[in-house]
Order: C-alpha cells, then sequence, then structure tokens
C-alpha cells in the first residue's frame, strides 16, 4: 500500500515538473501579447534587406519571440525619371515590387505631363496576406524592376514596414502543457486503482 502511494506522488510530481517545464519555455512577452511595429531603412541599394531588430516593435521584443504578423504596409521614398509614351503622349514610370520572392499584385503608378526627374515621391501598399508571414522573421527583402520599361528607377530614399502582431505560442510550449494536462486523468485513475489493491 505504501509503495503505491509513493508511485502515485511520484508519478504527479513528474507532472508538474514536466508541465512546469513548459512554462519556463515560454518566451518573455507571453503568448497574444499584442505589439505594433515599425522600421525604417534608409539609404538603400536597390536590391535591399529590410531588417527589424526587437527595438522597431512596441512593447519591445526581448528574445526571439514567435510572431503573428496580422497586418502590414510597405511605404516607399522614391526618385525616378518617367517615360514617354507616344501613344498616351504622357511620361510614365511604372514598377513591379518584388517582396520577398512574392510579387505584389500592385504596381508602382506614375503618370505625368512632364519629363522632370521625379524626387521623393512616397507610394504605399497594403501587404497582402499571403506576405505576411515573410515579415514574421524580422527580415524581408525587397526589389524594385521598371516594368515594360516606362522609366528608370533613380534610388530609393526610404522604406517602411508599419503593421501590427501578436506573439505567438511556442509549439514545444503547447505540447508539454497539453502532455501534463492530458495526464492528469491517468493519475488519477491510478490512485484509485492503487487504493483498491
Amino acid at each position: 500500500m505504501l509503495k503505491g502511494k509513493i508511485f502515485v506522488v511520484f508519478f504527479l510530481l513528474s507532472i508538474a515538473i514536466f508541465a512546469g517545464s513548459a512554462f519556463a519555455l515560454l518566451p518573455p512577452l507571453p503568448p497574444g501579447t499584442d505589439l505594433t511595429f515599425e522600421d525604417i531603412e534608409t539609404s538603400i541599394t536597390n536590391p535591399w534587406t529590410q531588417i527589424m531588430d526587437n527595438s522597431s516593435f512596441d512593447p519591445d521584443l526581448q528574445d526571439n519571440e514567435p510572431l503573428i504578423i496580422e497586418k502590414a504596409r510597405l511605404l516607399l521614398s522614391l526618385n525616378f525619371t518617367p517615360d514617354y509614351v507616344p501613344s498616351k503622349k504622357k511620361y510614365f514610370f511604372r514598377a513591379i515590387v518584388n517582396f520577398d520572392g512574392s510579387i505584389l499584385t500592385k504596381l508602382i503608378k506614375y503618370k505625368s505631363s512632364s519629363a522632370d526627374p521625379v524626387s521623393n515621391w512616397e507610394w504605399k501598399v497594403n501587404i497582402p496576406d499571403a506576405a505576411l508571414a515573410y515579415i514574421a522573421d524580422k527580415s524581408v527583402n525587397i526589389e524594385i524592376t521598371p516594368f515594360f520599361e516606362r522609366g528608370t528607377l533613380d534610388g530609393v530614399n526610404s522604406s517602411t514596414i508599419i503593421g501590427k502582431a501578436s506573439v505567438a505560442p511556442e509549439p514545444i510550449s503547447m505540447v508539454l502543457v497539453g502532455v501534463g494536462i492530458a495526464c492528469l486523468p491517468v493519475a488519477g485513475r491510478i490512485r484509485r486503482f492503487m487504493s483498491k489493491g
């Protein structure tokens, strides 16, 4: 009888340690924490890499917390020279944006009656859902390519990514907590079985 009670106590203690270790693995910011972020890159050579550090987030990230990016926008300040299209009798600049291997569906578009180079022209776009995951590792490769040779990209003054995110639960922690909870009924059955014996 004493051996049975010792076994039950040992089993429950093992579960407690197992579940407790799961919470010890949780990141400094608890899962579900809402975040906003903004990262500005300047002095850019096309293509470029947008790298976000922990201070780009509010509240600041403490470690490598797993992130769920809920929504984000890309803002660009561009210098370019438009190209004349005789059939339309206008000057145009067109370009596509490659966002970490995903072509953004919205084109950069500019139209004018003037051939003068354009400086500090601002363009912004919502990042589509399919591309949001690329931001989660805090490093995004971006490239601008003129479309159908309509204009020349002279330079990128700045690139800004802003948006909202939340801290995701770590898979290992979820598994450990789940195993600990699932074992509680088993421990109760073992205790009842041992008490009958």
